[in-house]
């Protein structure tokens, strides 16, 4: 394996997050597991300090604190140019997500309850705003047994639950913030769709979101399907993602909207939700029904939020694959990983299935550069969507019990 970063730019614009959030968010990447906390700052701490000794950019503060890009961090230890100086991806985070999944595959089907808490930050918001603030729910034809019970602040004046979202119309709030909670109780075991694809399919328009099928991706998709069947077509576009590109974050005000797909081919790199996008634009092209799922995963230490794709197979229905794989596997080098999540998924809170069951708008102005911090918070994760001004627009805590 290889893992070459080329088209991502990395500049101070981006280097924005403390030293301090960045080790949290190394904790939890590669020591999500360890019961000994120092032990694991410590370790991180030196991987992050051997990445700058191998050319990792900083940022000073005004106080001369260091200050760290996370998207250029994360893509560092995972490339060969820095794995010289720091193996913490191959030595602590690759095994740290097999634990998880691990982990998970021993749950069964389990009774689970899940915490969910959302904390809309309406700082950038005008005072005496309506807002109307939306956060996301798992969509109960995908569950049995699903039980929501809301927490609602007093700021909210109604809400509305539907299939997959919970929205609050709220009024202004003196702290700020209004936080939104959600507890879900449901059995690990999930229902799979048996429902095949419309006649007038949805699931092969050229052009939905992310999912772009330009001439580059036709043409992409011809040579590696050729005239296989569709079950062949699906496994060399699967090998070809696994083996050619590589699993890494993404600064998506980079990301050309007219052209997505061809910004991955050229720069090498995809994230779960560009790689799902891009397998279902090759399956498109060969006539094979795909689709775009989101949700969360329900790994105890890390639920963070994910994507994956959907393909439907004749023989089989609607089918998962999911290439965090490429990360399970150690770049595709490791066989018995590398095929984990090929047709098939683990227990997860599945909240979209694009492009007719959708989240939506948050209800806030999200800034044109963000970051997404991901860090341990509890017994669960907390998930941030901040922008390079250090402003958060909401954070996420979740935690599975």
């Amino acid at each position: 394996m290889t893992a070459i970063i080329k088209g991502q730019n990395f500049g101070d614009l981006y280097r924005t997050v403390h030293e301090d959030t960045m080790i949290d968010m190394l904790m939890l990447e590669g020591h999500a597991n360890s019961s000994d906390t120092q032990a694991a700052r410590l370790d991180s701490q030196a991987a992050l300090n051997l990445a700058c000794e191998a050319g990792l950019s900083t940022r000073l503060d005004d106080q001369g604190r260091r200050l760290f890009d996370p998207v250029e961090v994360m893509c560092r230890l995972k490339s060969a140019e820095a794995i010289a100086g720091s193996d913490f991806w191959a030595r602590r985070m690759v095994p740290t997500l097999q634990q998880f999944v691990a982990d998970l595959d021993a749950a069964g089907d389990a009774q689970v309850s899940v915490s969910y808490r959302r904390t809309f930050d309406t700082s950038r918001v005008p005072p005496e705003t309506a807002l109307r603030l939306r956060m996301p729910l798992p969509l109960q034809g995908r569950y049995e047994k699903l039980d929501i019970d809301l927490d609602l602040p007093p700021e909210v004046i109604s809400h509305r639950l539907s299939d997959g979202r919970l929205e609050v119309r709220a009024g202004s709030s003196e702290s700020k913030e209004i936080s939104v909670g959600v507890k879900l109780d449901f059995r690990l075991t999930q229902n799979g769709d048996l429902a095949p694809p419309p006649a007038d399919d949805i699931y092969l328009r050229p052009k939905e979101g992310l999912i772009v099928r330009t001439d580059r991706v036709s043409a992409l998709a011809r040579r590696l399907a050729g005239t296989a069947r569709p079950d062949e077509a699906v496994r060399a576009f699967w090998n070809y993602i696994i083996d050619e590109l590589a699993f890494m974050p993404i600064h998506y005000d980079q990301v050309p909207l007219d052209a997505p797909l061809d910004w991955v081919l050229d720069t090498g790199n995809y994230d779960c939700q560009l790689a799902s996008a891009l397998f279902v634009a090759l399956c498109r092209t060969q006539g094979i029904p795909g689709r775009m799922v989101g949700g969360n995963f329900l790994y105890r230490r890390s639920p963070t939020n994910h994507y994956w794709a959907e393909i439907w197979l004749e023989n089989s229905g609607w089918t998962s694959f999911d290439f965090i794989s490429w990360d399970l596997s150690k770049g595709g080098e490791d066989s018995l990983w590398r095929d984990r999540f090929y047709g098939r998924i683990d227990a997860r809170l599945i909240m979209e299935c694009l492009p007719q069951s959708f989240i939506g708008a948050i209800g806030l102005p999200i800034p044109p550069v963000w970051h997404i911090l991901r860090t341990i918070e509890g017994n669960g994760a907390r998930i941030r969507l901040v922008g390079v001004d250090n402003v958060t627009v909401y954070q996420d805590h979740i935690a599975v019990h």
